[in-house]
């Protein structure tokens, strides 16, 4: 079905409103914020962002340790290209295309941000965000760090999803952990001139292309259904059940009927 740019950037701006759980509304945490977090845990994700974040809420938070989580994985070489094209990190990229996410964080957090290697944990064996869970939550039970309050970010279209992960995780563990869940920012793509959707300019940069956002997105919305196809209790059991907004559903139902599929479909990020 033929659809207006407009209405796909729309829907797909609902999308990404919804994924982007963010505990503090929007705002910026701050030190008064921070002060019960133990950890704050970043899992493998593309979005340079996400990193640099995660850098200055632990200079904020002297109290706490830095945890990065993840190994090689779908978007390991696309996180490698980001921070090699990003011009503020360029010159200080310790890192490799072999390196795990993980270690690609720990060797920019102490050389481009400051951050002392004895404030830092690396789980670098993880694949998936099943994994990054729970390889991090044993990382921090091996650690003496599996309580109290801990501050989550991701790709702010998997925030959501990585949230209810870490809790089912950490039940299945036995330890009692809360995780705060902060996205960086709310990914927004905007109808341009020409009939194109892109992703809007002050976000193009260290994060995704247009097709891999919207794949992003949709695959979201697939995980968080609970149905037979989905990640909640009537499917995987991987997530508790989550109450999908109409307003969700119906973008996203029009989007799936749109003619944005095909094009996924033809560029290969459809199953992303």
């Amino acid at each position: 079905m033929s659809t207006s740019p407009e209405q796909i950037a729309a829907d797909l701006n609902v999308l990404a409103g919804f994924l982007a759980l963010d505990d503090f509304g929007g705002a910026l945490p701050t030190p008064h914020d921070l002060r019960s977090v133990g950890v704050i845990m970043l899992f493998g994700n593309q979005v340079v962002g996400t990193l640099t974040r995660a850098c200055w809420l632990t200079k904020l938070a002297p109290q706490a340790t830095l945890l990065f989580s993840g190994g090689v994985g779908h978007s390991t070489h696309l996180l490698y290209e980001n921070f090699c094209a990003d011009l503020s990190l360029a010159t200080q990229c310790a890192v490799t295309p072999e390196m795990a996410e993980a270690e690609m964080y720990s060797a920019l957090a102490q050389g481009a941000f400051g951050i002392p290697a004895d404030r830092i944990l690396v789980e670098d064996r993880s694949a998936n965000g099943g994994e990054n869970a729970r390889f991090s939550i044993r990382a921090l039970k091996d650690a003496g760090l599996a309580r109290g309050t801990i501050l989550l970010l991701q790709d702010p279209t998997m925030q959501r999803r990585s949230v209810l992960t870490f809790e089912r995780e950490a039940e299945l563990a036995g330890i009692e952990m809360r995780p705060l869940s902060h996205s960086t920012f709310v990914p927004c793509v905007e109808a341009a001139m020409g009939g194109d959707v892109r992703v809007r300019a002050d976000q193009a940069v260290g994060s995704w292309s247009f097709l891999r956002l919207a794949a992003l997105l949709l695959g979201e919305i697939r995980r968080l259904r609970d149905d037979e196809n989905g990640y909640g209790p009537r499917g995987r059991n991987f997530i508790a059940h989550v109450d999908l907004p109409d307003a969700v559903l119906e973008s996203y139902e029009r989007l799936m009927a749109s003619d944005l599929i095909a094009t996924l479909e033809r560029s290969g990020d459809a199953r992303a």
